[in-house]
């Protein structure tokens, strides 16, 4: 009896250390990361949505993770259609991806997305479904009613038929003949109903603001302007449309320089690349009458800001440099680039388009890039759009508007603008691309996740030597500076879904 009683007692000893254990290794999993599991939200498209068969769909998600995610699959119907992986080694915090799937079989089908952290955890989001229905008969027009002939023998009218009048007699009068009366013809019926066009911005205000306008930034309620023939960067209250005095000086020599602009948020200065200075000003808006000029390489072109520095395409240098905002120290990058233009940032990284011939170029925090998509000679301006992580570049030479996926740099597909494009812009919320035509003096409209041109709206003269570099975004406005007729043209996509 008293062996039986030790035997229970050591196997209830066992029990607990084995659970202790469990607990204390769920503890310190916690306490290293290695417990996490990513969490993931599936964005769009809405649960129960319909597609049609054959349609390719993206599925939109977010995945986070404190210790970074490595990759994200999708699973349809518990098997895996497709993934992505982060360009970056030890992940990402917060990864966006929109994986494609194609409808290939009717009925319901059950769709997860699931992401993995470095430490092999696995997290799923919550299962969403999409019904395939039958693409539907394309609509045929309507023929034309047409009165049946009749077949057989007709029945012969009965009864007393009516005499013909009996011929009236000529005239011999002479005179002019009576006028001939022809009956007038009822307009034809319309045949279709028109169809409406896509949604596009509406042009709601020109700014007069001087002359050759080039770089535009836009931060708060203030909109900077850099003109090209004055050392001063314009400012316009976004609120009423007007341009409030005094302009802010640059502090470069001579006229002819302002060229890029750039807001940081973090320092609140305006950055502006002087090109024939070689130098850019770091401004306080606050305290306009004080600049800083900063000496960098020769003509610097394009700026953008990024993390703790501003990035300064150097475009007579074939380099790309960049400030610290804390020290505003130039520190060049030591690779070279062949005529670096335009500047795009996506997160901490930049993107270089090299307008000499190269390939596009991304840098990240730590100066190495990396080089993406083909050799060519044009590439000129980049956007980003931050919910999707997708880059666009214009291709001057080509007239093409190419689509980078982020996540794996690669060239993911193209448009052909049928009138060269030159600056780009885009709305992250509406996935919609802004590009302008600086020698047709047009915006083109791009939806970004099919590529598709959905029209144009006419902007000023822009110019096709220093025209079509500025445009810029506050929400749902869209400012575009006209270099020829020294105004910024102000559209509005806010009716736009």
């Amino acid at each position: 009896m008293r062996i039986e009683v030790r035997r229970h007692s050591r196997l209830l000893l066992l029990i607990t250390l084995l659970v202790a254990g469990m607990i204390v290794a769920c503890d310190l999993g916690g306490l290293f990361g290695g417990g996490e599991v990513p969490s993931v939200v599936t964005q769009r498209p809405p649960n129960r949505t319909e597609v049609r068969l054959g349609e390719e769909i993206p599925i939109r998600a977010t995945a986070t993770d404190s210790t970074g995610v490595i990759r994200v699959e999708l699973w349809v119907d518990d098997a895996i259609s497709t993934s992505e992986s982060s360009p970056i080694a030890e992940g990402q915090p917060s990864f966006s991806v929109a994986l494609d799937w194609r409808a290939e079989v009717r009925g319901s089908h059950r769709i997860v997305v699931k992401a993995y952290n470095t430490a092999g955890n696995v997290g799923e989001s919550q299962p969403i479904t999409l019904i395939v229905v039958e693409r539907g008969p394309e609509p045929q027009p309507t023929p034309p009613e047409t009165q049946p002939t009749p077949t057989g023998p007709q029945p012969t009218p009965t009864g007393p038929q009516p005499t013909p009048p009996a011929p009236q007699p000529t005239a011999t009068q002479p005179g002019p003949p009576p006028p001939t009366h022809t009956p007038t013809q009822a307009p034809p019926a319309p045949t279709d109903t028109p169809v409406p066009g896509p949604c596009l911005p509406t042009v709601v205000d020109t700014i007069t603001v001087g002359g050759e306008p080039k770089g535009v930034a836009v931060h708060g309620h203030r909109v900077y302007v850099g003109l090209h023939d004055a050392p001063v960067v314009v400012v316009i209250n976004a609120d009423t449309n007007t341009v409030l005095p005094p302009p802010l000086d640059t502090g470069a020599s001579g006229p002819r320089y302002a060229n890029g602009v750039a807001f940081h948020t973090g320092s609140g200065r305006v950055y502006v690349a002087n090109k024939d200075d070689n130098s850019v000003s770091a401004i306080d808006p606050s305290v306009p009458g004080s600049p800083l000029v900063i000496a960098t390489n020769s003509q610097p072109f394009g700026v953008a800001a990024a993390g703790q520095y501003v990035y300064v395409a150097n475009f007579g240098a074939d380099r790309v440099g960049r400030i610290d905002v804390s020290t505003h120290v130039w520190q060049s990058l030591v690779d070279a680039y062949n005529k670096p233009a335009l500047l795009g940032v996506l997160g901490q990284h930049v993107f270089v388009p090299t307008n000499g011939s190269g390939p596009i170029y991304r840098v990240p925090p730590s100066g190495s890039p990396i080089a993406i998509g083909p050799n060519k000679t044009g590439y000129f301006a980049v956007a980003a759009n931050t919910n999707s992580n997708r880059v666009f570049v214009t291709d001057r030479d080509a007239g093409d508007v190419l689509k980078i996926n982020g996540n794996t740099n690669q060239v993911q597909d193209f448009v052909h603008i049928p009138d060269r494009p030159y600056g780009v812009a885009v709305n992250s919320s509406k996935a919609r691309v802004y590009v302008i035509a600086a020698e047709a003096d047009l915006l083109y409209v791009l939806d970004g996740p099919t590529m598709q041109i959905l029209g144009t709206k006419p902007v000023g003269g822009q110019g096709p030597v220093e025209g079509g570099q500025g445009i810029a975004l506050w929400g749902d406005r869209i400012y575009v500076s006209n270099y020829q007729d020294g105004t910024v043209t102000v559209l509005d996509d806010s009716a736009c879904p």
